[in-house]
């Protein structure tokens, strides 16, 4: 592309962030990574960053953030992507570390320093929620926000709720009055790029392109491996091995914007229903705006160009993936390896005021507390500073 737009994603890696990740890395300039808690706990997500930066050589620093919501209990993801977000395969050993344990700081003097980034959030939004917050000014600053979130139709953690508004409405609706340019990439878009044994099989073909030959792309095992999990843990849910691939959806809004055809719509997120917390109401009707109806806040992305989204997804992993790793390390579904992470969470997190009470549509996942960090990681070798 002549002009690479120059980003920061704020994620919660599951295998749609991590994909996520490398579409930003390959089509755009990803200035940097924040991480939330979200799919998992914030150790895990943050180390599963670091991993997918590792595997696809992105050079980019990662900055760990919020633990928890602004308002609710953490809740996280186990029952469709595992307790550590990156259940399936045997996870190498890292050789990477955050730098720093502070993302909401990094991205305002981050902001404040250069007009005209793109934050891309594909997680809860608690990070991006604390930013305008504490400086509502640097909303004007950015060239806009694109999230994966929130859904004009149908919910997956509840029967209207997407599972990042479910985590957060209440950051979701900080966000949506701040000002700053939108694009919301919702489930009713995300569905229409599916997830299936056949994404899993040519996966694993680009990075084994002989059946008998050697791991050539080990990014794209990891990414096999962890679709397959997925599909998995869908299939048990819901019967069906079939979900969506959300998070690249947000980064292609931005770095390819006919790929995600776009309408102007006032969007708010419920924060008080019993039956509906959580959900986004997005409104389709026609005509100008009226007393009771307010004004255009969010480019709602409806209709995604399927075909044009696979076959950059696919471009961009072939072209990251490619690089040295350790691949028999993410060859098969194995929980034997020591959990361990290389780096523990700082003190700060989003401080409750009060208690609050990517799959196919599946049950609540359960509020559950901090753990230690999760997953099919081997111990860590030789940490070194992301720079």
């Amino acid at each position: 592309m002549a002009d690479r737009p120059r980003m920061i994603v704020d994620c919660d890696p599951g295998h749609d962030d991590a994909v996520a990740l490398v579409v930003a890395a390959h089509f755009g300039d990803l200035v940097a990574i924040t991480t939330v808690g979200g799919n998992a706990p914030l150790i895990d997500v943050t180390n599963n960053a670091l991993l997918t930066c590792q595997l696809f050589g992105i050079d980019a620093p990662v900055h760990a953030g919020s633990t928890r919501p602004l308002v609710a209990e953490p809740r996280h993801a186990p029952e469709v992507h595992g307790v550590g977000g990156f259940d399936g395969p045997t996870l190498p050993p890292l050789n990477r570390s955050v730098a720093s344990h502070d993302a909401v700081e990094f991205l305002i003097e981050t902001i404040r320093a250069e007009e005209g980034l793109w934050l891309i959030p594909t997680g809860p939004l608690t990070n991006v929620a604390l930013v305008f917050r504490t400086a509502p000014d640097v909303a004007g600053r950015l060239a806009g926000v694109s999230f994966m979130g929130g859904s004009a139709t149908v919910g997956n953690h509840t029967p209207v709720a997407e599972f990042n508004a479910l985590v957060d409405p209440e950051a979701m609706s900080v966000v949506l009055d701040s000002g700053a340019r939108i694009i919301m990439s919702g489930l009713d878009l995300t569905y229409q790029f599916p997830v299936d044994d056949t994404l899993a099989m040519h996966l694993g073909a680009v990075a084994r392109p002989r059946r008998d030959g050697p791991v050539v792309n080990p990014g794209a095992l990891l990414l096999a491996d962890l679709v397959a999990n997925y599909l998995d843990q869908l299939e048990r849910l819901t019967g069906l091995r079939l979900g969506g691939l959300h998070d690249p959806c947000a980064v292609l809004a931005v770095t390819h914007p006919s790929v995600v055809s776009t309408s102007m719509r006032h969007v708010q997120v419920e924060l008080a229903g019993t039956l509906t917390r959580g959900m986004t109401v997005v409104d389709q009707r026609r005509g100008e705006p009226t007393a009771n109806r307010g004004r255009p806040n969010v480019a709602h992305g409806h209709t995604l160009d399927h075909r044009r989204a696979l076959s950059l997804v696919m471009d961009a992993i072939k072209a990251k993936g490619a690089v040295s790793g350790d691949p028999a390390s993410a060859t098969s579904h194995s929980s034997n390896s020591t959990p361990l992470g290389p780096w523990s969470p700082s003190t700060r997190s989003s401080t409750p005021s009060e208690p609050g009470p990517n799959s196919m549509p599946s049950q609540p996942a359960p509020g559950t507390p901090s753990r230690p960090p999760s997953g099919n990681r081997q111990p860590p070798t030789n940490p070194t500073t992301v720079s």
